[in-house]
């Protein structure tokens, strides 16, 4: 009969047997992170931010100089235009809109004013002042008044702030409430380059919560000049501040010192793509922090131009990648916003259409580089006027009228 094993034996041999578990859960975990690389684009790469680069240093001592600059501080917003502010493209007026004249607080007599408010795809970045899509509407449709509220870097959350501070007092009969995919990051976003690090705008912004199925105002966690003065002198405490409500950094800005072992790595990939992912598969994931406060924004920028007496409409504005998928057969990212605006009842218009229509022709690099080209600008243009025509949306009498079945609609 076999000798039992000693006290100190069995001590050993089940050191040995948990090690030898432990380095099959290591190898299994390596082989997994191998798998989400080379099939999913999964990998762990945490976005460490504990100190500005010399790129951002040196713009927020230009803004810090209150050296010329198209685009300026603001506390409420983040940042908007300068009113008179120029670049070599661009031209603002003196109400910080891009637009070569100041607009009276009432639309002009026989006229129906548009007003969109969105991001650099509103704006028109990238071309000309005269080939922006609201110039080229206005030529299309001498009958409408286009107020250009873009601005370059916005999320529909700081469009929505804008509406509030600054567009609802112009009286627009129509609000374009314009979204590009990439706003389902920004609107979660508190410091640009959280997000996205080698951001030219190295800027703090507000943003919107959901507590309680209510959304929530988280304000601009730097309300001063002074504020970018104690993040330049003190960036490492500074930025783990601004960190305290921002997605990104919550997710990607944490590293371990266990990080040399193959099962934390693959622990933190799972927890960040597979615990309410933004996207799942190819579509947005509607259980996301992201998605719900992006849908949150959309209904109460609704409501509220609704209350204000004008006409809201969603437009959603393709990028590259969008329209180069959505010619691949590939569908569209940002469906389930588009599912959930057609539940609800909210009027809205795909661009991605007009570009299947007026550009199912054009080389892709003939619509769209970064932002669009003139060709683009012009096919959105025209996409938007066919569906206010289509509506008979075009003159402040059908307005109206569209306005009151759409307050019976709502309630």
């Amino acid at each position: 009969m076999a000798e039992p094993l000693s006290g100190s034996r069995k001590i050993v041999f089940s050191l040995v047997l948990v090690g030898l578990l432990w380095g099959f859960v290591e190898l299994a975990c390596l082989g997994g992170l191998w798998a989400l690389a080379r099939y999913k684009n999964l990998d762990y790469s945490p976005e460490l931010v504990r100190t500005l680069s010399e790129k951002h240093r040196g713009i927020l001592d230009s803004y810090l100089a209150g050296q010329p600059s198209y685009l300026i501080y603001s506390p409420p917003l983040g940042w908007t235009i300068r009113p008179h502010g120029t670049s070599s493209l661009y031209h603002a007026n003196g109400q910080g809109l891009r637009a070569d004249h100041d607009y009276p607080p009432a639309p002009p007599p026989g006229r129906l004013r548009v007003a969109a408010f969105g991001d650099s795809f509103t704006h028109s970045s990238d071309v000309a002042d005269d080939a922006a899509w609201e110039v080229d509407l206005e030529r299309l449709e001498p009958r409408l008044e286009v107020m250009n509220f873009g601005v370059p870097g916005y999320g529909v959350d700081q469009a929505y702030l804008r509406y509030q501070q600054e567009g609802a007092r112009f009286q627009p009969q129509v609000v374009l409430i314009d979204y590009m995919s990439d706003n389902i990051n920004r609107v979660v976003n508190v410091y640009r380059p959280f997000y996205f690090y080698k951001s030219g705008l190295p800027l703090t912004k507000p943003r919107f919560v959901v507590r309680g199925g209510k959304l929530v105002l988280v304000e601009n966690p730097i309300q001063s000049l002074a504020g970018y003065r104690e993040l330049l002198d003190h960036p490492d405490a500074k930025l783990d501040e601004l960190g305290q409500h921002d997605f990104f950094y919550q997710r990607r800005n944490q590293r371990s010192r266990f990080d040399f072992l193959p099962s934390v790595r693959f622990a933190h990939v799972m927890g960040e793509q597979y615990t309410e992912p933004i996207l799942q598969g190819s579509v947005y994931n509607t259980r996301s922090e992201p998605y719900q406060v992006t849908a949150g924004i959309f209904d109460a920028f609704y409501r509220e131009a609704l209350a204000h007496g004008s006409l809201p409409i969603l437009v959603f504005f393709p990028d590259k990648r969008d329209i180069r998928a959505f010619r691949e057969g590939r569908g569209k990212v940002y469906q389930p916003l588009l599912d959930d605006a057609e539940k609800k009842g909210h009027r809205h218009l795909d661009l991605l259409d007009g570009f299947a229509r007026y550009g199912k022709d054009a080389e892709l690099n003939e619509l769209a580089h970064v932002h669009y080209t003139r060709r683009g600008y012009g096919m959105a243009a025209q996409w938007i006027l066919d569906y206010l025509r289509a509506n008979g949306l075009t003159t402040p009498e059908g307005v109206q009228a569209a306005l009151a079945v759409e307050r019976a609609k709502k309630g």
